[in-house]
């Protein structure tokens, strides 16, 4: 039986094959965008296409998504030449053939100037982000926040049970469980929050002097930047 191998109108790329159709005893072995003539083998990264004659083998760097729309294929590129640069997002092809004149596949580097403004960058949106976030364990022995808010609360606790000579309150912690607290607890638990407070900028300190002491992007790349050891 005769097989006849499709290609795609447009593209002439390789669609798959079918047996020929018989009809009253005869096979049809002329069809529509098909052909007898069977593609070659086509390595990785390549496909197939009908030039109307031939088969020909081209370069095949499309973009393929499973179902879940995951990428499984295809080859990420970038254009110096037209302005890409390390923070420019990938380019991928839309129809067969070589990848453009002057692409590259691995990302245009930063240089040294903008990794380091870069690095500085992502060290104040980390520290921003950890100083709203903050947490301490207190000797108290539960996590409280450790916040410019919380320790302007604790305060405002504090000169209360001061000015009424309240023994004791009821104090909610990080975890939204509520707590009996005395007075010197609560004083305790404020020098806490400050003590946390200075924690980050030292470490923020420590981490800016690390990048602007940095010499290579290789070195800056390699920078951490983290708060976790400081938050509870």
């Amino acid at each position: 039986m005769t097989t006849l191998y499709a290609y795609h109108p447009a593209t002439g790329e390789y669609l798959g094959s079918r047996p020929a159709q018989i009809v009253n005893g005869r096979e049809l072995t002329r069809s529509a965008h098909a052909t007898t003539t069977p593609p070659p083998d086509i390595p990785d990264g390549h496909a197939a296409r009908w030039t109307g004659a031939i088969w020909e083998c081209v370069e095949d760097h499309r973009r393929r998504l499973d179902a879940t729309g995951t990428p499984q294929s295809g080859t990420a590129y970038w254009l110096p030449g037209e302005g890409d640069d390390w923070q420019s997002p990938p380019r991928y092809m839309k129809a067969l053939g070589p990848l453009p004149a002057g692409a590259v596949t691995e990302r245009p580097a930063p240089t040294l100037d903008e990794a380091r403004a870069a690095a500085l960058a992502a060290l104040n949106a980390a520290f921003a982000a950890a100083e709203a976030e903050g947490r301490v364990m207190s000797s108290a022995g539960f996590v409280i926040d450790a916040t410019e808010r919380s320790n302007r609360d604790i305060e405002g606790l504090i000169t209360s049970m001061e000015a009424t000579s309240t023994p004791q309150t009821v104090f909610c912690a990080a975890d939204n469980s509520f707590h009996s607290v005395t007075l010197e607890q609560l004083r305790a638990m404020r020098l806490e929050v400050i003590a946390h407070g200075q924690a980050l900028y030292a470490r923020k300190w420590a981490l800016r002097q690390a990048i602007e002491a940095a010499e290579t992007v290789a070195g800056l790349q390699g920078i951490v930047i983290s708060f976790a050891e400081v938050n509870a």
